[in-house]
């Protein structure tokens, strides 16, 4: 019966010898082992972030650039839209003063006196000079926007400024050979009035 006694202790002895022999390895086997870094996974997420967003920095450059180069392609187009319109007005203009320089014709073979309207029509082939040099020179500076280089607003600036140039040497063409035509009106109606006074 001593035995019987002591049988639960024995067994509470062996179970807490085979439960601390399992444990007590356990835990010093786990505190070999080095715990993984937890900074190594946040440092490759930070990585692949930072990737990601050169990459779309990379993208929207190219696209801000391919719509900027899209958008000076478009205003040099429209520009030079518009100097074909102030070419053509000014061979308009040409075939006027080729009207006037006939008509200054037959007026001299009248006899009327056209040295006024001569002098004007002079000043207006000067004024057509300076006007072809305004166009062409508008034209070279609208052909010289580089459309991957420049920006939007330094190529509108350039196309306004040079066609506004070409558009006032338009103007004073037109002016100086109005100014040619009023001369030859006047000589003519003198003309006629001085054969209505005969």
């Amino acid at each position: 019966m001593k035995t019987a006694k002591k049988l639960p202790f024995l067994l509470t002895i062996i179970a807490a010898v085979v439960v601390f022999s399992t444990v007590v390895p356990a835990t010093f086997a786990l505190s070999d082992i080095e715990p993984p870094r937890t900074n190594r996974p946040f440092e490759q997420k930070r990585e692949i972030v930072q990737e990601k967003r050169q990459d779309f920095r990379e993208n929207a450059a190219t696209k801000q650039a391919q719509v900027r180069q899209k958008t000076v392609d478009k205003i040099k187009t429209v520009f030079l839209r518009i100097l074909k319109r102030l070419n053509a007005a000014f061979a308009r203009l040409d075939k006027i003063a080729e009207k006037i320089t006939h008509r200054i014709d037959k007026l001299k073979e009248k006899g009327v006196d056209t040295s006024l309207a001569e002098a004007k029509l002079a000043a207006a082939q000067d004024k057509k000079e300076a006007a072809k040099t305004a166009i062409d020179d508008a034209a070279a500076k609208i052909d010289a926007i580089d459309s991957s280089t420049s920006t939007v607003r330094d190529a509108v600036q350039a196309a306004k400024d040079a066609v506004r140039s070409a558009k006032k040497a338009l103007f004073d063409y037109h002016k100086a050979l109005v100014e040619a035509i009023r001369e030859l009106k006047a000589a003519a109606s003198l003309k006629e009035g001085a054969s209505n006074e005969q």
